[in-house]
């Protein structure tokens, strides 16, 4: 018995078929790998949908801004706007401890899932005091939340904007004509013989090219930055700059100098009150070819075209062409040419003739200036542009292009001009000294003061 009990213990022993089997380790290996696998995946797919979620929600945050930030802009214009059919009328005879005027909610096209809401409220008088004459509408807060429902219930974005507005007046200075050239971008000389200046300087609020011989006895500035600044020079824009250190050159030297408005509305009151108004053009293969004489502004809406053997002589007057649809830059209307072969005179007199024009302007377009006559003789201010479009934004004007013989005695401004050969101006500054005054101009309107997001 014991011998065969030591036999079993020595066979128990010596067989390591269960030590030796692996089968129970590889299931539990799968099993953990498996756990693993899964809790990775749902940890890769939690944060992708995380991820989704934010980016949906930080989309929908921005679409939201920019709805409270449409709300604003609505809602100025309106205010400006008030005899539109859909503008704000806010009442005189608001009490400051009204809580607000109205609640205007515009939903965006229709849709409720996207849209704004405006409220507008007096400022405390505490904290803006009204000047004497102001009322307690002219100083608000416009409040605008933008807001976007992802799912039609659930609100996924919300922005909300404030600005303070005040009621006042938008002034623009005019600056005085005391250059013999001012331009917004270019002046450009060419041709031979070339152009010549006397008695004043020019300024470019961006380059003067030179591409002939000239006669100058002025200064010359510009106040343009090159392209590829900050490693070209300022004076590359100038040619006329021959400096060493370029002093004549650049806005860090010479500032940009505003462009002067032209009361374009009060010439065209001088001209319908002289009988001299002109809502359709003036060409004068429709008005009549030859000779024609005026005294005082005449203003022209349109085009005004001169053709060869035509002439136009202005005593003590002022040439005013304006666009058909002045608040559209591109607009192509409202030049004035004088082609090859006409002739143009204006005349000052000292006194001014009864019903004449005392003022500086000669020749004033919100389009191009083409001044091509055989002959040319102009006591006064040549400019083109120096308009503002309903928002307060000056408007570009055109170029004043000088051909053949063209004589101005006064001043030239545009936003381009080209002096070709044999084209002269004489800067009469005795006459200008008459206009040395600052005025300002412009319209009641609501502008923003402050901007804050709440």
């Amino acid at each position: 018995m014991l011998k065969n009990f030591k036999d079993k213990r020595i066979r128990i022993s010596k067989d390591n078929t269960i030590l030796e089997s692996q089968s129970g380790m590889a299931l539990l290996s799968v099993i953990i790998f498996t756990v693993v696998l899964v809790s990775f995946v749902v940890a890769m797919l939690t944060m992708a949908q995380n991820d989704t979620k934010l980016s949906t929600l930080q989309r929908d945050s921005t679409k939201a801004f920019y709805l409270a930030e449409s709300g604003i802009e609505e809602t100025i214009w309106k205010l400006n706007n008030p005899e539109d059919a859909n503008g704000i009328d806010l009442p005189d005879d608001l009490e400051i401890d009204d809580v607000r005027w109205d609640n205007y909610n515009y939903p965006l096209n229709g849709n409720d899932d996207e849209y704004y809401e405006v409220t507008i409220t007096p400022v405390p008088e505490d904290i803006e005091p009204r000047a004497e004459g102001e009322k307690i509408k002219d100083w608000v807060y416009i409040d605008s939340t933008g807001v976007i429902k992802g799912n039609k219930q659930d609100v996924t974005g919300k922005r909300t904007v404030r600005v303070k507005a005040h009621f006042t007046m938008t002034q623009h200075t005019s600056v005085l004509y005391d250059k013999a050239i001012l331009t917004d971008h270019m002046i450009t000389f060419q041709g031979n013989p070339g152009a010549t200046i006397t008695g004043g300087d020019i300024h470019s609020n961006y380059g003067i090219e030179v591409k002939g011989p000239y006669v100058f006895d002025g200064t010359a500035t510009t106040s343009g930055i090159p392209e590829d600044y900050p490693d070209t020079p300022y004076s590359d824009l100038n040619d006329l700059d021959d400096t060493e250190n370029g002093d004549f050159s650049g806005p860090d030297n010479w500032p940009q100098i505003p462009i002067p408005e032209v009361p374009y509305d009060e010439l065209k009151e001088m001209a319908i009150a002289n009988g001299q108004y002109y809502p359709d053009g003036f060409d004068t293969n429709v008005i009549g070819r030859g000779d024609h004489e005026f005294t005082g502004v005449v203003y022209v809406e349109g085009d005004v075209i001169f053709r060869n053997g035509d002439s136009l002589t202005l005593t003590d007057g002022a040439l005013v062409v304006a666009k058909e649809n002045p608040d559209d830059p591109d607009d192509p209307t409202g030049t004035m040419e004088f082609k090859n072969g006409s002739n143009l005179t204006v005349v000052r007199n000292d006194p001014v003739t009864e019903g004449g024009y005392p003022g500086p302007i000669a020749l004033a377009a919100m389009g191009d200036i083409l001044l091509h006559a055989t002959s040319s003789s102009i006591n006064g201010v040549v400019q083109s542009g120096g308009y503002y479009n309903e928002e307060g934004e000056l408007l570009p004007g055109g170029m004043v292009d000088f051909r053949n013989s063209s004589v101005v005695t006064g001043s030239v401004v545009a936003e381009e001009v080209w002096m070709h050969n044999m084209t002269t101006i004489n800067y009469d500054g005795e006459f200008m000294e008459n206009f040395q005054t600052v005025t300002t101009v412009g319209n009641e309107r609501y502008v923003k003061v402050s901007w804050q997001e709440i």
